[in-house]
């Protein structure tokens, strides 16, 4: 065989052997590195995961009294709580991916369903949020039109995989407060959500004072207070939406759970809306 021969052959048996070394070809086989798809599609968890494993003991102490978080929802010792004594409820969270994985976490004191636009969407009396940027950046927010509670604090604690999050409070006012539920989600848009009932009774020690004919005045205060409810419509929804002007780069949207305008990035706008926690704007 000549030497020009040798050298036109030579570049062909080099390519098949690229072609059946898996080694040198598939050397990345089974990572995603920046393509499509979903590498790690499991949602943080405050107790067991998708496929029923439990990651997390202890994910929720109430006041010093710890559970087990099972999923979606479950019945807790309810304890009862004068208005001016404090709440400590600390959450334990597992992201596989850690800390810098975890975007939000919502702590929503009571619970209940009421008409929005003919639609029956979640209501809650109060609502703390901890949310944090794609920068890093981390705020805390407090919903709470009637001022049922003071001294609003959240702490969180990293020691990756498992996240601490303490939220603080102190009511200053008799609310339900019987069905907590907790909103989390990750950078991937995995979220999960969880109901916990029975949990706090908050009463007042003060005497209620007993008035004459109060049974025919409470009737008509409920039957005025039942037909102003039915009579919110598509004007008071405008009205809010004139209240509030977002930045170019936010979204305008409103709370399902209390017609709240608030302005969100792009992305937790979609997380909001998927979940049906929030509408857009009209």
């Amino acid at each position: 065989m000549t030497t020009k021969t040798i050298l036109m052959v030579l570049p062909i048996l080099c390519a098949i052997g690229l072609l059946f070394t898996p080694s040198a070809v598939y050397a990345h086989a089974g990572h995603n590195h920046g393509g499509g798809g979903c590498s790690d599609c499991n949602p943080p968890t405050l107790g067991v995961d998708a496929s029923g494993k439990r990651q997390v003991s202890g994910g929720i102490t109430i006041n010093g009294q710890t559970f087990d978080v099972d999923m979606f929802q479950q019945d807790l010792d309810s304890q009862i709580l004068q208005i001016g004594e404090p709440v400590e409820i600390t959450l334990k969270i597992y992201d596989n991916r850690g800390y810098d994985e975890l975007k939000h976490v919502e702590l929503n004191l009571g619970h209940e369903e009421k008409f929005l636009s003919g639609v029956m969407v979640p209501h809650y009396p109060v609502t703390i949020e901890w949310s944090k940027t794609f920068d890093g950046k981390t705020t805390t927010t407090v919903f709470d039109k009637q001022k049922l509670v003071k001294d609003v604090s959240v702490q969180v604690l990293d020691n990756s995989p498992i996240i601490g999050v303490k939220f603080n409070f102190i009511p200053v006012q008799q609310f339900d407060a019987n069905t907590i539920v907790t909103k989390i989600w990750d950078q991937k848009r995995n979220d999960n959500v969880n109901y916990f009932h029975n949990v706090l009774d908050i009463v007042s020690n003060e005497p209620t004072p007993v008035l004459v004919n109060s049974v025919k005045s409470m009737s008509e205060k409920t039957s005025e207070k039942t037909t102003q409810e039915l009579t919110i419509s598509n004007p008071l929804i405008d009205k809010v939406n004139q209240d509030i002007k977002c930045s170019a780069k936010d979204v305008h949207l409103l709370r399902a759970s209390d017609n709240s305008p608030v302005c969100v990035d792009a992305y937790q706008a979609s997380v909001l809306i998927q979940n049906h926690w929030a509408i857009p704007a009209q």
